[in-house]
């Protein structure tokens, strides 16, 4: 009997966390201008001189799965033969293979 190789992508969401400094006057300045942002992402603000990103990882243990309605209608998971050919994948209208 032969084996036959096949690959799945995932489309998941998960946390990322970002390590930064902020150069201020006080610790009560820092917290206000992080608060300026009002929630954006601290990437938007570093400028290497006030705001310095220091160290970034991924938050696996947080990954969830991510819902094809919360994707937009499109599939979250897709499934591809050894050389990369669609197979079939979780889009709701998809009833048959690809």
């Amino acid at each position: 009997m032969e084996a036959f190789r096949f690959y799945q992508d995932r489309k998941v969401t998960c946390w990322e966390r970002t390590h930064f400094e902020v150069s201020a006057g006080s610790y009560e300045e820092a917290v206000a201008l992080v608060k300026s942002w009002q929630g954006e992402d601290v990437l938007c603000f570093e400028d290497n001189e006030k705001v310095i990103i220091t160290d970034g990882e991924t938050l696996f243990e947080t990954s969830e799965s991510l819902s094809v309605e919360d994707n937009d209608g499109q599939p979250t998971i897709e499934v591809f033969g050894e050389y990369g050919e669609d197979i079939i994948n979780n889009k709701p209208d998809n009833t048959e293979q690809i």
